[in-house]
Order: C-alpha cells, then structure tokens, then sequence
C-alpha cells in the first residue's frame, strides 16, 4: 500500500526537522542576532511560505506526477542547509531562509492533495493519526540527536550534513509512492494561476469560508503568546534550557502516544465534536502559565494540552480534507493556508510590542481571552452529527451551554484515554504473539 511510503517519509522528514528547525533562533543569536531580528527570522519566512503556496498550487493544478513537485521541493529544502551551514552573517541567514521558504513550499500543496486523494473520508483520520505518529518519533529523534551535538561540538557543519541527508532520504522513499489518477481541473499554468488567484468561488464555499475565519481568531490567539512560553519560564518561573527541553519532549511523546487515538475517535464522534473539546485546555494553557509559581505545574499541565493540541490539529485537518472540492484541492489548500498562516505570522510581532510596553502576563491573559472566544467561531461550522457523548444533566445551561461543554469535554477526553489503552494492550499483545 503506497500509504505506508507517507509514513516512512513523514519519519525521516521530520527527523531532519527536529535536527535543526527548534534550534535556528538559537543559531540566529550564535552569529550576533538581536531579539527583534529573531522574531522578523520566524514572521519574514513564515509569510513567504504561505503565500508562496497560492503560486506553487497552479503549478500542481496543471502537473500530473503531483509526487515529483513533493520531491523536488523537498530536495531544494535540504540542499540549502549546505550553504547554510557556512553562513557568519544573520543577514545572509534570513536571506537564504526565506529563499528556501519560497522554493521548498513547492511540495506542500501536492503533499496534501496526494494526500487527499489517496485516503478514503471513513479513516482519513486514522491515516492522518499514524503520519503524525511517525513524524512525532522522527522529531523527537532528532531533537535529542541535535542536543548532543551543540553540546558537544556546537554548531558544526556535521549536524547540517545530518539535515542535508535525512532530508534526501525522506524525498528518496516518496518516489515510491503510487499516484492515484486526478483530474486535471487547468490545461495550462495562465489559466490555473488565474483560477488561484480568483476567491470569489472561495467566497461562495461557505464551509470553507467559516473554516478560514474560525482558524484566523484561532491561530491568532494560540501565536500571539507562542514564542514566549520558554522565556517566562526562563525568566518568571526560575526553570533552565534543559527544563523546556523536557516539556517541548514530553509535547513530542504525549502526541505522539495520542495521534492514532485521536484518528479513531475523530472517524467515531465528528471532527467538530474533537475540535471544541480539544479548544478548552488549549485556551487555559496560557492561563496556568500565568498563575503558576514552579515550573513542575507546567510538566504536569504540558501533558493535557499536548493530548489537546494533537487531537485539534487532526481534527481541523480532516475537516478541511472533507470539505474541500475535489477539484481544484491544491488551489483551495493553498488559499486556506495563506489566509490562516498570516495571522499566525503577525501575532507574534504584536505580542512582543504588548509584552514589551507592558509584561508577558498580560500576553497570556489576552491570549486566554480570545482562544476562550474562538469557541464561538467553531461553534458555528456544520458537520453532520455524529455520535453525542451522553451527559449526566438533565438540562442545559442555556448561556454557551456551560454544563454541556464541560461534560462532553470531559466524556471525550475519557474516551481518548480508553482508546490509548486499548491500542496499548492490543500492540502489546501483538508483539507477544510474533516473539
């Protein structure tokens, strides 16, 4: 099954990541980088990336051999960490980072239209979950891999060889990937490049359309506090590089452990269902960053929200897979991502001004605020109705449904724990019988 090729190229994707992509404003400020500048090397990228993907989706809408733009795309990103392993100047850093941006976001809109394409609607989640499952253990690999490198040799241009070779191995095993036979919705790029760049149709798609505005606020909200977290723990919370080396692996481990849950219970109880359970720890993460005085109530906290983030991310996933027309995929794929991804990119701008003329507590609070509030917005998505965990109230508080929301919070995340442990002794029973 040509699936299995996603999940062995997810593995040593990833690994290359997490050799180098949690580390590169650490690499920013090892060649003199100011704060500010750091900041402009996450948003600057990060912009180019998404809006690049608007031109590189024409460009999948007219190709056939949708596999070959995923491998040379992810070609392209692996052999810029060769020059950039030589780089002394920040300068020539977020130059040849945002020209690698431009050029490797090429893979992503075939990526996912393979993606699509090749999993049925019934267990697209399960898939989803498994990708995420081997992708979690290649970055955690690469993560622990990475950290004993820099401590031992620094920044050595060993550990950019490493990215550079994983990264060829993860594009290597894709090719083996079979192509299911797609539509071809364009004949040439001048037509598909005008079809990309035309959102009335995405005007009229109106789950697609309430999809982008629920993202937008949430994206919004989740990276207007984001880069701050390791620095309040760092500088309000007393902890140390190795303390958010610990909670950023046990982020890793706890999703990891939860993806293939997830990917069933999604498939089980409605992807909406997921995505307003998984909404309620995530919004209260700031907040106990906020009132906690050790950073041990943050390893214990970072366990729910990592088991929160991993079900919203498959779950707001696998709904776009299912809404979105299967013409056109990787057009609408690419249009969603530029419109969401900006208000992840300019968050963090806003959050530094506000944490600078005032304190990254109030970040957080503001930030609690409006991820309480995207609540609303994905409220409003339809789905049909799946299975309903049943409460134990007889009525409804009827201002936002309060008691509902926390009984199905607590039914869903019952149910998560379940499946973890039935998924457990059923590995562990297969193991037995092939030993």
């Amino acid at each position: 099954m040509s699936i299995k090729y996603f999940y062995k190229s997810s593995f040593f994707s990833s690994l290359s990541e997490g050799l180098i992509l949690p580390f590169i404003p650490a690499f920013a400020l090892y060649l003199g980088a100011t704060k500010t500048f750091i900041g402009l090397l996450s948003t600057f990228p990060t912009l180019i990336n998404f809006f690049s993907q608007l031109l590189w989706s024409s460009l999948t809408e007219v190709t056939r051999r949708k596999k070959l733009l995923v491998i040379l795309g992810g070609i392209i990103w692996s052999i810029f960490w060769i020059p950039i392993a030589f780089v002394k100047d920040v300068n020539y850093l977020i130059i040849l980072i945002s020209l690698q941006a431009f050029l490797s976001s090429l893979a992503i809109p075939a990526w996912t239209t393979l993606l699509i394409h090749m999993t049925p609607s019934y267990k697209r989640a399960r898939v989803i979950g498994s990708i995420n499952t081997y992708s979690s253990i290649g970055s955690f690999l690469g993560s622990i891999v990475a950290g004993i490198i820099l401590n031992r040799l620094g920044f050595h241009y060993f550990l950019f060889f490493l990215v550079f070779l994983f990264g060829i191995i993860s594009k290597t095993l894709f090719y083996k990937v079979h192509e299911p036979s797609i539509y071809l919705s364009s004949k040439n790029i001048k037509d598909s490049l005008k079809n990309t760049f035309d959102f009335s149709n995405l005007k009229k798609n109106k789950k697609i359309l309430d999809l982008i505005k629920a993202m937008i606020f949430f994206n919004f909200s989740i990276s207007i506090a984001g880069p701050f977290f390791s620095v309040y723990i760092l500088e309000n919370l007393g902890g140390s590089k190795l303390d958010i080396a610990i909670i950023a692996a046990i982020n890793i481990i706890i999703a990891s452990i939860f993806y293939r849950a997830w990917g069933t219970l999604i498939d089980y109880l409605g992807k909406k269902a997921i995505m307003l359970s998984c909404i309620i720890p995530i919004s209260l993460n700031p907040f106990v960053y906020a009132i906690s005085n050790h950073v041990y109530w943050i390893y214990i906290w970072t366990i729910v929200v990592s088991m929160s983030f991993a079900g919203f991310s498959m779950a707001s996933f696998t709904y776009l897979s299912d809404i979105v027309p299967k013409e056109r995929t990787s057009s609408y794929i690419a249009m969603y991502n530029a419109m969401t991804g900006t208000s992840t990119a300019i968050a963090p701008l806003i959050g530094g001004i506000i944490a600078d003329f005032t304190s990254i507590w109030l970040v957080f609070i503001i930030a609690t605020f409006l991820r309480i509030s995207s609540l609303y917005f994905f409220d409003k998505l339809e789905e049909r109705v799946g299975f309903k965990p049943k409460g134990i109230y007889k009525f409804k508080f009827e201002n936002f449904d309060i008691l509902y929301r926390l009984e199905s919070f607590v039914s869903t995340y019952s149910l998560a724990i379940e499946q973890v442990k039935k998924e457990t002794i059923k590995l562990i029973r297969t193991n037995k019988i092939k030993f």
